[in-house]
């Protein structure tokens, strides 16, 4: 490479001077963002088919030569922005990611510039105290400690009150490692084979409910013990642990000789936003000497709002509890936490090195699983900042009246039903006309279990093509899943809607409602119900 190229290249794409003599490049991506965070797109779902986009990137080999960035922003546009779902659009309600505040993505445009690297304070100088201040304010939300704790915490240089992670898969992995740690001690240095032996213990189990996310699978297998080590219990109609079922499954597990490292309770499940009775699955786990940690990923943020804490009661007793702040705290993926009650909980995961992480350096990577990590607090550090807890609790509570106009508009059709309701904006439904209503609930009144079966499954068949439909003509999106905990015998398929798009209002929904019913008019035709 001789000194043209090199000169040539540095002028083109790293020179702030030469953009600001040139920046027709800069303006342009800045209308395409505000055309996106302004939802101006006519749908929220994309229309071409999948199976036709990839002809569109079948190149098996990296350009040779690059491209002026004008033009890779027009290609930017025409294959990413028009094939890409946009979540802020206000008939977009299927999912947990939603319309952002503009200045959470300003934040995530200096988190790349600054390009800092959260495992050591020489690569994090004051980003590590950023990142320490907000795991405390979320750790005060949940626990609630004097406000020394948290004082001491700032200045401390070993123990932490929890880990800044991606997601809470990384989350839920972190505090069943430091669980399995704490229940057999030795298990992250000699291996899980050794410690087993050693125990005398005929197994390892780990119990959650129905609900419980993928997510604790994929750790228990990261972990060495193994899918199977995972023990679901069944969930009752208001899709919450059953206390009843958890204690047989306890006792079970005991007379095995198993030994139950955690018990998992969720706040805010994914697929109907219930919360499990946290306080009596607390006080069971402190009596069995169990772990307890808290998935509340997704409702873990209402916290922020005091007239929601009460639906918590009992998570202050938890040994960990996990909380997603690209959910309901607003901000870009990927942002989450996992904290733990007691600070010294993390340092049964700590490691030091010769060049970072040195004993008591204060170097975050001390106690985390990750190595390398972006600077993702700053968004969210960001966000409390410009919005403040007023602000968070102005937008939980537009969640809360949306999903109620929902609740209220479902309650005036006879040919939609409410399944399952919850106080963290989650609701499902599907659509059952009127004729097949009636028909179930005489067969239900008559005992004809077999054929009110048969009807369910000629309804779930109906909801599942009215909502593959609804997506693939794009005008508006919500998700669906399959829930046991119905009135109605056997699986039973349900639309799920997130009511926390601050951007959707009631002429919205009732958009969406009717568009449904189109469909399923349509279908209830195609199929001969």
């Amino acid at each position: 490479m001789n000194d043209t190229a090199i000169e040539q290249l540095l002028q083109q794409h790293f020179s702030i001077d030469a953009l600001q003599q040139a920046p027709a490049p800069l303006q342009q991506a800045l209308r395409m963002l505000g055309g996106w965070l302004a939802a101006g797109r006519d749908t929220p779902y994309p229309h071409t088919p999948y199976a036709e986009l990839i002809p569109r990137l079948s190149a098996i080999r990296p350009p040779t030569h690059g491209m002026a960035v004008t033009d890779f922003l027009q290609e930017l546009d025409s294959t990413v922005l028009a094939n890409t779902a946009q979540l802020n659009h206000p008939r977009y309600i299927g999912h947990m990611t939603q319309a952002l505040p503009w200045v959470s993505v300003l934040a995530e445009a200096f988190t790349a510039a600054l390009n800092q690297n959260q495992v050591k304070i020489e690569t994090a100088y004051v980003s590590t105290l950023i990142e320490k201040q907000i795991l405390g304010w979320l750790h005060r939300q949940v626990y609630q400690h004097d406000d020394s704790v948290y004082t001491q915490a700032m200045a401390a240089t070993s123990g932490a009150l929890g880990n800044v992670v991606n997601g809470g898969t990384m989350g839920n992995l972190t505090a069943l490692a430091v669980a399995l740690e704490h229940q057999l001690p030795g298990t992250r240095k000699r291996g899980l084979f050794a410690t087993m032996q050693e125990s005398g213990y005929g197994g390892l189990a780990v119990i959650g409910s129905a609900r419980s996310h993928y997510s604790v699978k994929k750790a228990l297998a990261t972990l060495g013990l193994g899918e199977a080590a995972l023990h679901l219990v069944p969930v009752d109609r208001d899709n919450r642990i059953d206390i009843t079922a958890l204690e047989s499954t306890i006792a079970s597990l005991k007379a095995r000789n198993i030994k139950v490292v955690a018990m998992i309770g969720i706040a805010g499940t994914t697929e109907t936003g219930a919360i499990d009775p946290l306080a009596a699955m607390a006080h069971i786990a402190a009596r069995e000497n169990i772990w307890f940690h808290v998935d509340a990923a997704w409702g873990g943020a209402l916290l922020i709002a005091e007239q929601y804490r009460h639906l918590y009661d009992g998570i202050a007793l938890a040994d960990s509890v996990v909380i997603d702040g690209h959910k309901l705290l607003w901000v870009p993926m990927a942002q989450s936490m996992v904290l733990f009650k007691h600070s010294a909980s993390l340092n049964l995961l700590k490691h030091n090195a010769n060049y970072i992480l040195r004993d008591n350096s204060g170097d975050l990577g001390q106690t985390s699983l990750e190595g390398s990590r972006r600077f993702d607090t700053l968004k969210l550090w960001a966000s409390f900042k410009v919005l403040g807890v007023s602000g968070y609790t102005t937008l939980l509570e537009q969640a809360a009246t949306l999903s109620g106009q929902l609740q209220a508009l479902l309650a005036e059709q006879s040919d939609f039903e409410l399944i399952t309701r919850s106080d963290t904006f989650i609701l499902t439904y599907r659509y059952v006309p009127v004729h097949l209503r009636q028909r179930m609930a005489e067969l239900l009144s008559d005992g004809q279990t077999e054929a009110a079966t048969a009807l369910n499954q000629q309804l779930n068949t109906l909801n599942a093509k009215l909502q593959n439909r609804q997506k693939a003509e794009g005008h508006s999106f919500v998700s669906r899943t399959v829930l046991e905990s119905t009135p109605y015998p056997g699986p039973t398929n349900v639309l799920r809607v997130v009511m926390s798009n601050v951007q959707t209002r009631p002429h919205h929904l009732r958009a969406i409602l009717d568009e449904q019913r189109a469909i399923g008019q349509a279908l209830v035709a195609e199929l001969g119900l």
